[in-house]
C-alpha cells in the first residue's frame, strides 16, 4: 500500500491539532500522530449512532412517563418554571449581590427598576428550541419542542431541583421506575444516572464539535483513554437497556454496539499507528486474513482486490 506524504498532510491538519495526539502514541513520531487522528475520527464516527441511539431514547422515556405523570404532554413548561425558582433562589444565596441586577418573575418582592429578569439555563434550552421552530414556521406541539431540545436539557432534567420527595410536582423518584423499568432501585436513583450521563454529555459534544473525543483530564496514555471510552459506553448500553430491552437488542443486532467496542481496543488503535488507513488481504488468502481479522477483534478497513478489477471495503465488528 502506498504511504503518504505526512508532512503534506500535516499542512492541512496543523501541526498545533496533531501534537495534542501524542499522548495515543508510542514514538510521537509525525507518522503516528496522523494515525491517532484518523482512529480519533473512525472512534467518533463509531460512537455517534451510539450516543444517538441513547439521546432519543432517554428524553423519549422522560417525555412519555412525565406526560402521563403530569397529565399535560407540555409538562416541561411548568416544571422548568418551577425548578427555575429553586435555581434562582440556591444561586442568589450563594451571591447576594446579584439582587441587585436581577429579579425573578412570580417570587422577587421590591422594585424592579434597572433590573433583568432570570431565567435558568433549562428555559433559555426551551427557550431557543421554541424560536427555532417558530423561524422554522412549524407549530409548538409538545413532541416537535421535545424533538428540538439538547441533549444537555435532558441531562439537566436529573439534577436535584428536578427532585421532591414529598410532593410530585417533581421528575424524581417518582418517575424512575417508569423511566427506568428494567434497572434496579439502587441503579435507577436519578443523581446515579446523572453520573452516568454527564461524561456521556461530554463526549457527544466532542464529537459535535470535531474535537479529539478520548480527551479528558484524566487521560495520559493510549491506556487511559481506551479504558474511558470503554467505560462510556457500557454505561451508554446500561442506560438503554434500562429504558428499553428492545432499544437495547436493536443497538446490539444492528452491529452499532459493536462496531463501537470494536473501534475502542488497542488493537485498532495500534494499527493506525502503523500509518496505515487499511489493509490489504489476498484473494488466495481471503478466509484466512478474514478470519484473522476476526479472532484479533479489531476494526479497520479491508481492501480486497480481485485481480485489479475492483476493491472492496470490508469493515467488522465483534
Amino acid at each position: 500500500m502506498q504511504r503518504h506524504n505526512n508532512l503534506a498532510v500535516e499542512a492541512y491538519i496543523s501541526p498545533a491539532r496533531l501534537k495534542t495526539y501524542i499522548a495515543l502514541t508510542n514514538n510521537a513520531t509525525l507518522g503516528e500522530c496522523i494515525g491517532a487522528y484518523v482512529w480519533n475520527k473512525r472512534v467518533g464516527a463509531a460512537l455517534f449512532p451510539l450516543l444517538q441511539c441513547l439521546e432519543v431514547t432517554l428524553r423519549n422515556g422522560v417525555h412519555n412517563a412525565a406526560s402521563v405523570h403530569f397529565n399535560n404532554p407540555a409538562w416541561f413548561d411548568p416544571l422548568t418554571k418551577l425548578a427555575g425558582h429553586d435555581y434562582f433562589n440556591s444561586f442568589m444565596i450563594q451571591y447576594p449581590n446579584l439582587l441587585n441586577n436581577f429579579y425573578r418573575k412570580g417570587i422577587s418582592s421590591g422594585s424592579r427598576k434597572n433590573k433583568k429578569v432570570w431565567t435558568s439555563r433549562h428555559e433559555s434550552m426551551l427557550f431557543q428550541a421554541k424560536e427555532k421552530l417558530s423561524k422554522a414556521g412549524k407549530p409548538h406541539h409538545a413532541d416537535a419542542i421535545v424533538a428540538e431540545l439538547m441533549l444537555g436539557f435532558w441531562v439537566g432534567m436529573f439534577e436535584k431541583n428536578y427532585r421532591n420527595l414529598t410532593v410530585s410536582d417533581r421528575l424524581w423518584p417518582h418517575l424512575e421506575p417508569v423511566v427506568f423499568p428494567n434497572l434496579l432501585p439502587s441503579e435507577r436513583r436519578h443523581g446515579d444516572v446523572h453520573n452516568r450521563l454527564l461524561p456521556v454529555k461530554a463526549l457527544r459534544n466532542r464529537v459535535a464539535h470535531h474535537e479529539p473525543v478520548w480527551k479528558h483530564a484524566t487521560v495520559r496514555n493510549s491506556a487511559a483513554a481506551i479504558k474511558m471510552l470503554t467505560a462510556i459506553i457500557d454505561d451508554v448500553v446500561f442506560l438503554v437497556n434500562g429504558i428499553s430491552r428492545e432499544r437495547g437488542e436493536m443497538l446490539h443486532e444492528s452491529g452499532i454496539e459493536g462496531m463501537a467496542r470494536a473501534i475502542c481496543r488497542k488493537e485498532s488503535l495500534d494499527f493506525y499507528l502503523t500509518g496505515r488507513i487499511s489493509k490489504d488481504i489476498s484473494p488466495r488468502r481471503l478466509k484466512r486474513d478474514l478470519l484473522r481479522h476476526i479472532d484479533g477483534k479489531s476494526l479497520f478497513p479491508l481492501s480486497y482486490n480481485n485481480a485489479g478489477k475492483e476493491t472492496v471495503i470490508l469493515n467488522f465488528s465483534i
